[in-house]
């Protein structure tokens, strides 16, 4: 058994275990409910209206399109996501119409997730912490300081991966503290995580030594066994999804084309990206690691930053294994958006950063029943969460105008402004992600630029050097001549056939040739 907090009596390393009683059962209900119920409001009432770039939310418009269609988004293909926002948009378009618009559901999934991600967050700290007559009210404002935190709010009110990402992690986190958890559960949930994003795989470690050594476990190689079953099965029926729908259609979003084992490896692997992984100089990795604790410091605070370490050193010398758990939660994920050299890799921190306001809430905590002890003064037990509160919710006023997308509207302008300046039948090349995944969002997501500019042929600059992309090119547009050849070759054999558009200067193209209509330009080759 887990030796307890100072202070605290055998019994109360373990709240949960006691017998429930109705005033137990109500208790808890609230530390869920405060943190899970105004993290929803926040999140619906601050999320992008429709389609947005902000808060590097320009995957949402290829998140929406894959699965509108049925399709495959970027790499890893996001399995798990991608069937769950089908459900989520079937579910819109039921309740509002076929005007529905997608965008706005899809943000409306991501403040879900991270709300549940905020009752989990007050469920684990029940844990964690000491009982006392208090523990459930420093639980839910656990739950607030999470929800608070500016990177899981930002990430709460647009399409994006990283909500259900949180929310699997601190699922993860909560089941592992649970003695009682069954191995297929807790493998299942793994696999589950496996079949959203690869880099859950970075807290197992943490989660696996937390399971092992919060109950004895005498038949251990079976329970490996079970979980490992598990874990696979989830995994793998979730990755089937991706050969699966290549079959059909094409569908026009289907990066990887995984239609073989080839494709598939590339979708999964995330092949195009991985030139950005350690890529940097240690001069660069050094002044990046610098970089993201200055990043953690502002999702927390300094005083919170403070309140880590003293939560870490309580740990340390009270309950060792917390200690190392929360280590082997928090530094792979934070070694490896370090070394991810790109201008988002900062997401990559949010499971660790969900681990370390689960810590620092636990460093409050014993720092104020040490100076409630050192100073007798019994008061302070409620005051100084009283005033915990005060100050999380003078962050989120503060913090309101920065984060709040409420009236997000420069994607939005930009595919109305885009789809004013296409003819019907034009070929427009798009090469950036953000233009990209607007046009295909408005093509394939909400379908109104299909409506709108009809027989559009949309191929995009960068990837139009991979063959699996030239040949889902091929076979969505069989009737455009030169598709799937060189590009040289397709725009010559258009040029005279269709209006042919870019959506920036690209390599190749004269700029002598490029004329400006409104974000757009439109090529018209000069000479024979």
């Amino acid at each position: 058994m887990t030796p307890p907090l100072a202070g605290a009596t055998p019994t109360a390393t373990r709240p949960d275990a006691a017998p429930a009683t109705p005033t137990t059962l109500w208790a808890v209900t609230f530390a869920v409910t405060l943190p899970t119920g105004f993290a929803l409001c926040l999140y619906w009432l601050t999320a992008a209206p429709g389609l947005t770039w902000a808060h590097f939310g320009a995957d949402g418009g290829d998140l929406i399109a894959a699965a509108q269609v049925n399709g495959v988004p970027h790499p890893s293909g996001y399995p798990l996501y991608t069937l769950l926002l089908q459900g989520w948009l079937a579910l819109g378009r039921a309740l509002s119409g076929p005007a529905a618009d997608p965008a706005w559901w899809g943000n409306r999934l991501s403040a879900l997730c991270m709300a549940a991600s905020a009752g989990l967050t007050a469920l684990t700290l029940r844990r964690l912490l000491p009982s006392g007559p208090v523990h459930l009210i420093w639980a839910a404002l656990g739950g607030l300081l999470w929800a608070a935190a500016p990177l899981p709010w930002s990430q709460a009110v647009i399409t994006e991966v990283y909500a259900l990402h949180a929310l699997l992690a601190a699922a993860l986190g909560w089941l592992a503290l649970r003695p009682q958890t069954p191995a297929w559960l807790l493998g299942a949930l793994m696999g589950a995580q496996l079949a959203h994003h690869l880099t859950s795989m970075l807290l197992w470690p943490a989660a696996l030594y937390l399971w092992f050594t919060a109950a004895p476990r005498p038949r251990r190689l079976r329970q490996t066994v079970i979980l490992g079953g598990a874990l696979l099965t989830v995994a793998l029926l979730g990755y089937a999804r991706l050969p699966w729908v290549a079959q059909y259609g094409p569908p026009p979003v289907a990066w990887g084309y995984p239609r073989d084992l080839a494709g598939l490896w590339w979708v999964i692997s995330g092949a195009a990206y991985q030139d950005y992984l350690f890529a940097l100089t240690p001069a660069a990795y050094a002044a990046r690691v610098i970089s993201l604790v200055r990043f953690v410091a502002d999702q927390l605070t300094l005083g919170g930053l403070v309140l880590l370490v003293v939560g870490l050193a309580q740990w340390a010398a009270t309950q060792p294994q917390r200690r190392t758990a929360a280590l082997l939660w928090m530094l792979p994920g934070a070694a490896y958006a370090a070394g991810y050299a790109t201008v988002d890799s900062q997401v990559y921190l949010l499971p660790g950063l969900w681990w370390a306001a689960l810590t620092a809430i636990a460093g409050l905590a014993a720092a104020t029943a040490w100076l409630t002890r050192r100073t007798a003064r019994p008061w302070l037990t409620g005051a100084l969460p009283a005033l915990t509160g005060i100050v999380l919710l003078t962050l989120v006023a503060l913090r309101l105008p920065a984060i709040s997308l409420r009236d997000d509207q420069e994607a939005r302008v930009y595919l109305a402004e885009s789809a004013a300046a296409l003819e019907p039948g034009s070929l427009i090349l798009s090469s950036a992600d953000a233009a990209t995944f607007a046009l295909w969002y408005g093509q394939w997501g909400s379908g109104a630029l299909a409506a709108q500019t009809p027989d559009l042929v949309m191929v995009n600059y960068a990837l139009y050097q991979f063959g699996w992309y030239r040949n889902l090119m091929h076979d969505l547009y069989p009737n455009v001549p030169g598709m799937g050849e060189p590009l040289a070759t397709l725009l010559a054999a258009n040029a005279a056939q269709r209006p042919i558009f870019v959506t920036e200067p690209l390599p190749g193209l004269p700029p002598a040739e490029l004329t400006p209509v409104g974000p757009l330009w439109r090529w018209i080759p000069v000479g024979p």
